[in-house]
């Protein structure tokens, strides 16, 4: 299995894991559930979260000479990518934090809200950034000071998921070799 593989299944099991520690905290717990309203604005984020995750697992097959799902030998900064450099992870925090909203309770929503944002935060600092500047050099580097990691500008979002995908077909930097 593929670095990328494994990391997949180890996020997997973070999930599972942290949903059902939630849920069983509410159920021992016996905590409140939140209002209907809270519950809605959950599955509205999970909804919403789908876009960017559709659209940059869509750049990346396109443009990111994929040769193993989620590796890429070619950095990708048109599209998405332009408005965050991690879209995917920003995507997969919002659903997650609104997953807990839409359990509707406490323990669920602070436990799988906080367990995914470390764990996020942990794998873009400490393995993916690093990553990404040894394997792509100055093109990183200066796509980086472009921009932001995790939190984009929001209206070049809302631009970007409002029309269809024109990606050209060369993408900024190929991987460093050896």
């Amino acid at each position: 299995m593929s670095k990328c593989g494994v990391r997949l299944v180890l996020w997997l099991l973070l999930c599972g894991i942290s949903i059902a520690a939630g849920i069983s905290v509410d159920v021992l717990l016996r905590t409140p559930a939140f209002p209907v309203s809270v519950r809605v604005l959950g599955l509205a984020g999970m909804v919403l979260a789908f876009f960017p995750i559709q659209r940059s697992g869509k750049l990346l097959r396109i443009l990111g000479d994929s040769v193993r799902w989620g590796c890429t030998t070619r950095l990708v900064t048109t599209d998405i990518y332009r408005c965050v450099r991690h879209p995917h992870h920003m995507a997969v925090g919002v659903f997650m934090t609104s997953l807990g909203l839409f359990i509707g309770h406490c323990g669920s929503l602070l436990l799988i809200a906080v367990t995914q944002w470390l764990w996020i935060l942990g794998f873009l600092f400490l393995v993916e950034e690093k990553e990404l500047e040894r394997n792509f050099g100055d093109d990183y580097r200066n796509y980086r000071r472009e921009a932001p990691m995790l939190f984009p500008r929001l209206l070049c979002v809302v631009r970007i998921l409002t029309r269809p995908i024109e990606a050209p077909r060369v993408a900024l930097g190929r991987q460093n070799e050896g």
